[in-house]
């Protein structure tokens, strides 16, 4: 009697248990080139002029071909920076009696990415947008480069996390102190 006792409260137990769950696999979302094409899918939203909408297509082309070689190292796998410079035969060598001085490290390939999409995004915001449309192509590009971080943060994880929101801040900063 206790046999089958303990064998119906053991059915019982494993009928109950929910299936183990299959880790989420991320869908990868088909994302614009750059926080300037997100903004030109918005052009009706925003009420871009056809003359807008020319300047911001030939600045993402620009930026597009600016950042080719960089693509390439990235789809090559080599998305570190480019490794420090051997010293110099007689130039702060091993003997000269001088330390070395400390080589600065080129930032990696997603971060040059990164910052020239911020750059190029920022020059037509300050150049080509109006008072009136900036605040909306600020959010739709910030949302855009969430998205995208999102979807690289399996290569990002090894990185310290950046933000990839633009601010008002960042505007001014690289702008000239506007208020």
């Amino acid at each position: 009697m206790r046999v089958l006792t303990l064998l119906g409260l053991l059915g019982i137990a494993c009928a109950s248990a929910p299936p183990p769950s299959r880790p989420a696999v991320p869908k990868t979302v088909d994302l614009p080139r750059s926080s300037i094409a997100a903004v030109l899918l918005h052009r009706d939203e925003l009420g871009l002029t056809p003359a807008q909408v020319d300047t911001l297509s030939r600045r993402d082309d620009a930026l597009a071909k600016e950042d080719e070689a960089l693509r390439a190292r990235l789809t090559t796998g080599s998305s570190s920076g480019a490794g420090s410079p051997a010293a110099a035969p007689g130039r702060g060598g091993r003997h000269s009696g001088r330390r070395p001085q400390p080589q600065a490290h080129a930032p990696d390939v997603l971060t040059q990415l990164d910052d020239d999409d911020t750059r190029a995004y920022l020059e037509v915001e300050e150049q080509v947008l109006t008072e009136a449309q900036r605040p909306r192509a600020r959010q739709i590009a910030s949302e855009y480069r969430e998205a995208l971080y999102d979807q690289q943060a399996p290569v990002l994880r090894t990185q310290p996390r950046r933000t990839r929101q633009m601010t008002a801040g960042a505007t001014s900063l690289l702008s000239g102190s506007r208020t």
